[in-house]
């Protein structure tokens, strides 16, 4: 094998960590021809400095993968394979801030396993800003769950903020800031991060700015408000729907600002309105008397493709068809859905379907009752009757008045954020704390999101 190569250099522009290498040639009998590799990047700054984007050209049309090695340990992992392209664009996570790391790009070559790999190169990791410590310190966080476990949450302090992912031990594996305040960010269904930011800290769950990124950092969706056909304030959440549209919930007023309400709104990969639904536009939404916002705070796509959204200032859940705005059914103190009167819930949060396909929350409290509690129920819709699966009583010390989730975990023990209290935390079916995470101010909600690095 015979190899021909030019020079290559270092430079830094606007934080990034760029190699650029601007051609190496590579004779290889067994593939018939040279291995051409040419416009190599690595961009690595302070807003993302535990993950890398590695880019390169090739001259053919092929797989390409990444080993990475720690130069302070040796150890080193290979990335998955970015299949069949000339331009090839590939995330390395789990990497350590302020570190060094080789790697070099790994090409197949004939039929019987063989590859090509290029001249080793280097590269050293940004630091993390001191803000993004302060919020999460992995020091005084340690976790046991099983390998693989991963846990998503943010910051939604000012001037910016910060998506945070941990692992298994409560280390944090990845980051991410953002440029304005961030409001909620949600994990979905294809590994990408939905975000809502606010550039006016206006208080409260409201944002003007939609963003969709993936773990590797790439803007995948913008869009602001005013803009295209996003002419409402969203707040509180947004999701990913089966068409890849996203839905946000949005702020509605009546008669000259007197009246509030909530919407949502689904924007096409383009920015362009699809569907629009607000509480003014069904008869079982105005029989309810809006005098107060709503305040929807979450929204969720169920399996048959309708909506489920959490109305905070009814104590309701409500499933929306998609199709017309139909209100299907309304769960909760004074809905249509027959239920046991002691497990109706206060001011909830998280209204979604867990993993055994039972609509879960998290049953805030109030000053009226001052305990929070995680709730679980099987619904039959036709019938329109809801059999109470799970009712966890938190610790008094757990109270949440307002934020919150809950989710069921792979293990049947249950996540809670406790997001007045700055925690989130493990805990059994009968409310007694088996871990807890603490952070510096509170939050909105934390999930479990399994492990979205396994495909990188």
């Amino acid at each position: 094998m015979q190899i021909r190569r030019t020079s290559f250099y270092l430079c830094d522009m606007k934080q990034w960590l760029f190699i650029i290498c601007t051609i190496s040639l590579f004779a290889c009998k067994k593939n018939g021809g040279e291995v051409a590799i040419s416009k190599l990047v690595v961009l690595n700054d302070s807003a993302s400095a535990l993950s890398a984007r590695i880019k390169f050209t090739l001259n053919r049309l092929t797989d390409a993968s990444i080993s990475i090695t720690d130069q302070s340990t040796g150890e080193t992992k290979r990335t998955a394979i970015s299949k069949e392209k000339i331009n090839h664009n590939i995330t390395v996570t789990q990497l350590k801030e302020n570190t060094t790391y080789s790697f070099r790009v790994h090409v197949p070559v004939g039929g019987a396993g063989d590859e090509w790999s290029s001249v080793e190169q280097s590269f050293t990791t940004a630091r993390i800003p001191a803000f993004v410590k302060a919020f999460y310190d992995p020091a005084v966080n340690t976790l046991n769950e099983s390998e693989g476990s991963h846990f998503l949450f943010n910051n939604r302090g000012t001037p910016r903020g910060c998506i945070y992912m941990i692992d298994h031990k409560g280390r944090m594996v990845w980051y991410r800031t953002t440029k304005n305040p961030l409001k909620v960010v949600r994990l979905t269904n294809k590994n990408t991060l939905l975000c809502l930011e606010d550039e006016n800290n206006t208080p409260y769950g409201d944002g003007n700015v939609i963003m969709e990124l993936s773990l590797g950092g790439d803007t995948l969706f913008y869009v602001k408000q005013n803009t295209k056909d996003f002419t409402r304030s969203a707040h509180h959440d947004l999701c990913r729907n089966h068409r890849g549209n996203i839905v946000a919930v949005t702020n509605v007023i009546k008669s000259g600002g007197s009246i509030p309400g909530d919407g949502l709104l689904e924007l096409d990969r383009n920015g362009k309105k699809v569907w629009e639904w607000t509480t003014f536009d069904s008869p079982d939404a105005a029989e309810t008397g809006i005098h107060n916002q709503p305040w929807i705070n979450s929204v969720v796509q169920d399996s048959d493709n309708n909506y489920i959204v959490s109305l905070r200032s009814f104590s309701q859940v409500w499933k929306i068809r998609a199709s017309d705005g139909v209100i299907m059914w309304k769960l909760g103190k004074g809905g249509n859905v027959e239920m046991n009167a002691a497990d109706e819930f206060m001011f909830q949060h998280y209204a979604h379907r867990n993993p055994a396909g039972d609509l879960m929350l998290f049953d805030n409290g109030s000053a009226e009752r001052p305990l929070s509690r995680l709730m679980s129920f099987s619904i039959d819709e036709q019938q329109k009757k809801a059999t109470t699966k799970i009712k966890t009583v938190l610790p008094s010390s757990l109270y949440s008045n307002i934020m919150g989730s809950s989710m069921l975990l792979p293990d049947q023990n249950l996540l809670t954020a406790s997001s007045t209290n700055s925690k989130f935390v493990k805990t059994d079916a009968a409310g007694t704390v088996l871990w807890s995470i603490k952070v510096a101010e509170p939050f909105y909600r934390a999930e479990f999101v399994g492990n979205p690095f396994a495909n990188l």
